[in-house]
């Protein structure tokens, strides 16, 4: 069956389009966005600047605004692709975050890109947009965005070299401790810190060894095992926290500790 769901995140600018194709075959056209898609499932041909190309599962592709291409399954056969569509202007503002302000938009070189590694990043980062947080649907976008324009586009990411000085991280890490019930937007959390939102992204990484979103949700799970170990209600904990309800509440913490907290907490 031919289906495509367009499926918006929570970044104006960025949304996801998850197409599945049985016989559909695109005619020739374009876009006025960028999309960077990766083929989840099966096989698809497509001609782009005159020349015929086919991209197989894990491929990643890359179109330009207003690139003329089409696109059909192989040999009959239908094929599922995940594309991430990004509205230029915004686009430009990341290329310019991502090279400290040396770069806009950049021009890409190559309409396929082969990377095991790039691969999971956008698997990782699809399911974020499907169910994830902002923080982590940002936390997970930009390195993917940063390890794709690095590999197939003119764009230089600059990297942080380091991480937060010691004074910044207190006051950090201590705003962070306030706000286990909501946790911050990237975005938040770089105008905290004074960094653009890579910037903020990359030092955190390098201070603590994890994205924001993962680091906050480990110690929101190490406020929690005190807790649930002196038999606290699991909903009101869960609340407290800010995490979604018990169910999510309970998977993390298996997924964690090796037992969701009931069992943990009756053993």
């Amino acid at each position: 069956m031919d289906q495509t769901h367009h499926i918006p995140s929570c970044l104006p600018g960025v949304r996801l389009i998850d197409a599945q194709h049985q016989r559909f075959s695109f005619p020739r056209h374009f876009h006025l966005e960028y999309h960077l898609g990766l083929v989840v499932r099966g096989r698809q041909r497509y001609l782009h600047q005159g020349e015929s190309h086919q991209a197989d599962t894990g491929d990643v592709l890359l179109m330009a605004p207003e690139q003329i291409h089409d696109g059909a399954g192989v040999d009959g056969q239908g094929y599922q692709i995940r594309v991430l569509a990004f509205d230029p202007h915004w686009l430009d503002e990341a290329s310019r975050t991502l090279s400290d302000d040396r770069q806009g938009a950049p021009r890409l070189t190559t309409s396929i890109l082969r990377d095991a590694g790039l691969r999971g990043q956008l698997q990782g980062l699809h399911g974020a947009l499907l169910e994830g947080s902002r923080l982590e649907q940002e936390s997970l976008l930009w390195p993917a965005l940063a390890n794709l324009l690095g590999r197939g586009s003119t764009l230089r990411v600059r990297e942080p070299e380091q991480g937060f000085d010691a004074r910044t991280w207190v006051r950090l890490r201590e705003w962070l401790e306030s706000r286990l019930d909501s946790p911050p937007s990237l975005e938040e959390l770089a105008a905290f810190c004074g960094l653009s939102p890579w910037q903020a992204l990359r030092r955190f990484n390098r201070q603590c060894g994890l994205p924001p979103h993962q680091w906050l949700t480990q110690l929101r799970l190490e406020r929690a095992l005190p807790r649930v170990l002196r038999g606290e209600n699991l909903s009101e904990v869960a609340l407290d926290l800010g995490f979604y309800d018990q169910a999510h509440f309970s998977r993390l913490f298996r997924r964690t500790y090796g037992l969701p907290p009931a069992k943990l907490r009756s053993r």
